[in-house]
């Protein structure tokens, strides 16, 4: 299969903006990602710069998707286990290898109606970003072959924020955006917390946090909503909640 055959892309929404998908399935295959192993010398080395200017970097594995198509609302997807490393490597090629980066967002509502993001500490590989709180799908995510996008929503809040998506009003419906080589998914959850009480659970969250990867966290409205440095996966959620007012919650 040609590395155009396998995004088939023609049928899908522009870049940039999200929608709602009636059906999700990542398929993680064995083995070695090829396009990892024709480039394993360049990706050493790169990883080898990246920690040397920033030696809090860890070389884990999650999964980079080598093949997806959309079909009546259900992306049916297919990946392998990599190493961070190749992934920092990836990110910096133009064009880019044929493989596709892949995470889920949790858009967390407060009871007042702010979306509560976090910025991303000097430490990280994204320092200064704002965006809600997420990650790269990883191996803990992989329940028989396949991946559990919830399971994955729930451990990054955990991790990142130290609340837990079970209390939480879970939005019934999973949204997909594409932008720059990555696939990205979100789902809307609401709390019966204020903003400031969720702001402080965090902010508690932060003190005893050993991997300080955040270093603020943020309340998004609609009059702040465009003052922030977001990571490239925030405007398609963003313009689900302030712009097409849709969330996959009950009003």
């Amino acid at each position: 299969m040609s590395a155009s055959a396998k995004f088939r892309f023609d049928d899908w929404p522009e870049e940039g903006v999200a929608f709602a998908l009636s059906g999700l399935e990542i398929v993680v295959d064995p083995g070695e990602s090829p396009v990892l192993a024709a480039n394993r010398a360049a990706v050493d080395a790169n990883w080898q710069q990246e920690t040397a200017a920033n030696p809090h970097l860890f070389n884990g594995s999650l999964l980079t998707l080598h093949a997806a198509s959309l079909e009546a609302g259900q992306i049916v997807a297919r990946a392998y286990v990599i190493p961070y490393a190749y992934h920092l490597w990836w990110r910096r090629q133009q064009p880019r290898p044929a493989s596709f980066h892949s995470f889920a967002m949790a858009m967390m509502i407060s009871a007042d109606g702010d979306i509560i993001a976090i910025r991303m500490s000097q430490t990280t590989a994204n320092p200064g970003k704002v965006y809600c709180a997420s990650g790269s799908l990883e191996p803990d995510d992989i329940i028989a072959g396949r991946v559990d996008i919830e399971a994955n929503m729930r451990r990054e809040v955990s991790e990142e924020t130290g609340l837990d998506l079970a209390d939480f009003e879970t939005g019934n419906t999973l949204f997909c955006a594409r932008e720059d080589s990555c696939l990205m998914f979100y789902r809307f959850f609401r709390t019966s917390l204020s903003t400031a009480a969720v702001m402080a659970k965090i902010r508690a969250h932060m003190q005893v946090d050993k991997e300080k990867e955040i270093d603020d966290v943020i309340a998004i409205n609609r009059d702040n909503r465009f003052s922030f440095n977001y990571s490239h996966s925030m405007p398609p959620a963003l313009a689900l909640y302030f712009d097409q007012k849709t969330t996959g919650l009950p009003d």
